[in-house]
């Protein structure tokens, strides 16, 4: 991988990482990223649970109407049921924009 898809790569991690609605729900335990693929599978042990579970977020790279990067969350998995019937219905065909900031964001409009 280049140095500036593995940039890209950290940006999303940090994104996940850092996304107040994942630390509101639980702990991130490990991402792996396929860039290729545009997926971020995620471990988050959540609050109250003794076993992580696994997440899939699939997304994107997109430029706002303010010519910043944004990363666009279109779909999020779980393995267990419920919480992806949760999800499918929380979400309902919408999408999570987020912001890249700084140099990042420069980098990821570079790429894309």
């Amino acid at each position: 991988m280049s140095l500036l898809g593995n940039l890209r790569d950290k940006a999303v991690e940090a994104l996940v990482r850092n996304n107040e609605l994942v630390k509101r729900f639980g702990e991130v335990q490990s991402i792996s990223i396929d860039s290729e693929k545009g997926t971020a599978d995620v471990s988050v042990l959540l609050h109250g649970e003794i076993a992580p579970l696994q997440f899939r977020g699939y997304y994107f790279f997109d430029t706002a109407d303010d010519g910043k990067t944004d990363v666009v969350v279109r779909k999020i998995t779980c393995e267990r049921l419920w919480i992806n019937e949760a999800l499918d219905f929380w979400l309902n065909k919408t999408t999570l924009r987020y912001t890249l900031p700084g140099i990042t964001g420069g980098i990821a409009k570079i790429l894309f």
